[in-house]
């Protein structure tokens, strides 16, 4: 005969099938559930899905360089066609984030994904410079769910003494990812591809990655976490099973686990079901406690973006300039950038990329990447992660300014992608900070500032290189070391509550 108990709490991960247990904590039914393969595979769907996002928009830095000529792309307008990618997420990331806490993560990250993927693709066909910036801008409408909403969505799978844990891992592979986009850029660009345009082709391979992990996004499972907010226990709870299930390899009836209770949320608050508070709870964000850590979240996150998304896209060609021997006369990045020779407007075009830049970027992205997943993974707190990472970055942006030594100059211009190791915990803070039927929305509401960095940040680099290049070092510059100052204002990491 089966034994019943209500609210036990078993110290095996997969209990015994005899024992079950009726109302069962939400939290604690995700724990008996266990952590294996079922999590594994969805943790590298959502980072195959968060390097495809971050190939379509960060893939820029290489396909402008060598689409210039083609496209007819004068120097003043690189900012604002670089920031495109950046425009679209703007415009609709409060829609996204919106759209995956009523409708539910899975299908909203499969359609986003998809059409992001659609239009990347189209673009690559398209003739002129307007045609490719409004197929790019279309598709950029549905990059902030892919980019962002992730990050949610692999954390609500796991224990909670386990989530930060994996959100910064997830993090570090992704860092780690990046490096396909010089080396896809390199393998491509550097080919003849009997009349096909390079860069198209290129335009074409960044953009494949998100419609194959839209169709990925098929054999994963809902949030269980969604699920119950909405009241749709019996629903969660077969996922619970079936994550059960592939952890263990036991039948999904002898999960031990009949009946889950309503959920108190992470932060103390009993999850609303009524529709008439789930409507108004997009406005939530804008009330204490709530908004002062949106507002400090997104300032820190607008400050990376800016950098990341923003002066990084123009490392590729400015260390190609550098490289450049017909540039051998001048000593700092600055002088080489104000030479009319190297605009795209002079009398001879060249788009050309050369193979020292793809060396130095390949290898600085590498490097920098395992760097990132050492640091992701060590037990140092997400704050002094981020306190370290601003300053360190910080100081690599005015190197590359004042250096006379190129190969250095190239390193420290690429060293500025470290800062996506603060993609991961600052995002770790708002899944933290904010309750469930809030997070998505509140992620989502984190990375639009993010974006309105990047687009902020491109257009600025953009525009300034050219005309006052000392001053763009030095404002990107403080503008990092101010975020490392404000990031003592976070609260410190806490050690994981029992889950009962």
């Amino acid at each position: 005969m089966e034994t019943e108990r209500k609210g036990g709490q078993l110290n095996s991960p997969f209990p015994a099938p005899k024992l079950k247990i009726m109302d069962v904590d939400l939290e604690e039914a995700l724990e008996l559930a266990g952590v294996g393969k079922y999590q594994y595979f969805h943790c590298a769907l959502m980072v195959l899905t968060l390097a495809a996002a971050l190939l379509e928009m960060i893939g820029y830095s290489f396909i402008l360089p060598s689409a210039a000529c083609d496209l007819d792309l004068p120097d003043n307008l690189r900012g604002i066609v670089a920031s495109i990618p950046n425009i679209g997420v703007i415009l609709t990331a409060p829609l996204w984030g919106r759209a995956a806490d009523s409708l539910g993560r899975k299908p909203v990250l499969l359609l986003s994904s998809a059409f992001a993927g659609f239009f990347g693709l189209i673009a690559s066909f398209m003739p002129s410079l307007l045609t490719f910036a409004l197929c790019k801008l279309a598709g950029s409408l549905f990059l902030s769910c892919p980019s962002s909403l992730c990050f949610a969505y692999a954390g609500e799978l796991m224990p909670r003494k386990r989530r930060d844990v994996t959100l910064l891992t997830c993090n570090a592979f992704l860092m780690l990812s990046a490096s396909l986009t010089p080396i896809l850029g390199w393998t491509i660009l550097s080919n003849i591809w009997y009349g096909f345009k390079p860069w198209r082709l290129l335009t074409m391979v960044y953009a494949l990655p998100l419609i194959l992990s839209a169709f990925s996004l098929t054999l994963t499972k809902e949030s269980p976490k969604f699920l119950v907010t909405r009241g749709k226990y019996d629903e969660g709870l077969e996922v619970l099973k079936h994550i059960y299930s592939v952890n263990s390899g036991l039948e999904k009836e002898r999960f031990s686990v009949v009946s889950l209770k309503r959920s108190i949320d992470e932060n103390g608050m009993e999850l609303e079901l009524d529709s008439s508070r789930r409507h108004d709870s997009i406005f939530s964000l804008l009330r204490p406690p709530h908004l002062q850590w949106l507002a400090l979240l997104g300032f820190l996150m607008f400050g990376l973006f800016s950098l990341l998304n923003g002066l990084y896209i123009f490392a590729p060609d400015t260390i190609n300039k550098l490289l450049n021997p017909s540039n051998k006369a001048y000593s700092t990045i600055c002088e080489v950038i104000n030479l009319k020779e190297n605009k795209t407007s002079s009398a001879t075009c060249d788009d050309t990329i050369s193979r020292e830049t793809f060396q130095i970027m390949i290898v600085a992205t590498v490097v920098y990447g395992v760097i990132v997943m050492m640091i992701s993974l060590s037990p140092v707190s997400k704050k002094i992660q981020l306190i370290t990472m601003f300053l360190v970055v910080g100081a690599a942006c005015i190197s590359s300014k004042l250096t006379t030594n190129r190969l250095f100059a190239g390193i420290s211009m690429s060293a500025l992608q470290i800062t996506a190791l603060g993609i991961g915990p600052l995002t770790a803070y708002a899944v933290h900070l904010f309750p469930t039927s809030l997070r998505g929305t509140a992620v989502g509401a984190v990375l639009m500032f993010g974006r309105t960095g990047s687009a902020v940040g491109a257009n600025a680099a953009g525009i300034f290189l050219a005309s006052s290049c000392t001053t763009t070092f030095y404002g990107f510059s403080s503008m990092l070391f101010l975020c490392a100052a404000l990031c003592i204002l976070l609260p410190k990491d806490h050690p994981p509550r029992n889950t009962r």
